[in-house]
């Protein structure tokens, strides 16, 4: 299952009640977000793609797909792309 764009929340929608709930929503945005920005630098070898798959039993992980087979070479943590974004801006703060 791919997890696509996450649509906007304005103040008049409910939203779900309880802290777990809104840390596990805040996660999938951030993840979203650090992967179509990893894709969109080519941050991985050329030919790779990552995608954010949620399980059936709501685990959520990044696969390393090759672009050109649509096989998965490696599933990461969601913590380690959340890293890997994180040193980036930490790169290119040193940058400037």
């Amino acid at each position: 299952m791919e997890i696509g764009p996450l649509p906007r929340v304005t103040m008049s929608e409910s939203v779900v009640s309880g802290d777990a709930a809104l840390d596990a929503a805040s996660l999938i945005r951030q993840l979203v977000v650090a992967v179509h920005r990893l894709n969109r630098l080519e941050f991985l070898e050329r030919g790779r793609e990552l995608k954010l798959r949620r399980t059936p039993g709501r685990r959520t992980s990044v696969e390393v797909l090759d672009r050109e087979t649509g096989e998965v070479l490696d599933e990461l943590p969601p913590e380690a792309i959340l890293r890997m974004v994180d040193e980036l801006e930490k790169e290119r703060e040193g940058e400037q």
